[in-house]
């Protein structure tokens, strides 16, 4: 495979991985639309081979490297957008994450809204957070693209989506880029052979690339 491949970044998030690494009980919060919801993981919709969606899978990934235990909040709804997540981002804070997966981008891109107004407001989730919360870390996921021939695609706002989300990383904060694993791998797959509705939700294989690339931030 000479596509896009997740990076350890662990020294980007020192906190979160020496809880891991010191066996302590992690709490793991995911923040997102429909696709973190679960839409349309077999497990999510009860149907074989019922496979979790990926924030289960991540969380199942972390307490199998780690040998801890990690509670899994998840907060996503459908429809969502980075406007509801800045309104959420209070309840979220009440949970208390030791570290937080911040994962919007398809509603946003069909509304058109800006990358730098995307970004602003992932941002503004995040000291949301920290304001009750100073120790929390967070991981940005850049997500898949939508269908190029659904009419609500913005092919062209995705990968700006990522980028901007790539400047928001630092001490704390890492990108987790699905987009550009999404991609090489859509140059030898079907659009329809990654997704469950065709258009802007992943199948079981989707949401594998997903916990593929969070994972692969977390896990060296």
């Amino acid at each position: 495979w000479k596509g896009h491949r997740p990076s350890y970044a662990g020294d980007r998030l020192p906190q979160s991985i020496a809880k891991l690494k010191a066996r302590k009980p992690v709490t793991l919060l995911l923040l997102g639309d429909s696709i973190s919801e679960g839409y349309n993981a077999s497990g999510y919709t009860n149907s074989s081979p019922f496979m979790p969606p990926y924030g289960q899978l991540v969380t199942l990934a972390l307490e199998s490297a780690y040998r801890t235990p990690v509670r899994f909040v998840n907060q996503s709804v459908a429809g969502k957008n980075t406007v509801w997540g800045i309104e959420q981002a209070t309840k979220a804070a009440a949970e208390k994450p030791d570290l937080m997966i911040v994962a919007f981008g398809m509603n946003d891109a069909s509304s058109g809204m800006a990358p730098d107004v995307f970004a602003g407001n992932v941002r503004r989730i995040m000291d949301t957070v920290r304001a009750e919360n100073p120790a929390c870390e967070f991981i940005l996921v850049a997500g898949m693209t939508g269908n190029p021939e659904w009419t609500h695609s913005a092919p062209e706002l995705y990968p700006q989506y990522r980028d901007a989300l790539g400047a928001l990383a630092g001490k704390g904060i890492v990108l987790a880029d699905v987009t550009s694993l999404w991609t090489d791998v859509l140059a030898r797959k079907r659009f329809i052979d990654m997704t469950g509705n065709g258009v802007n939700h992943p199948n079981d294989f989707g949401h594998r690339l997903y916990a593929t690339v969070i994972s692969g931030v977390l896990i060296e």
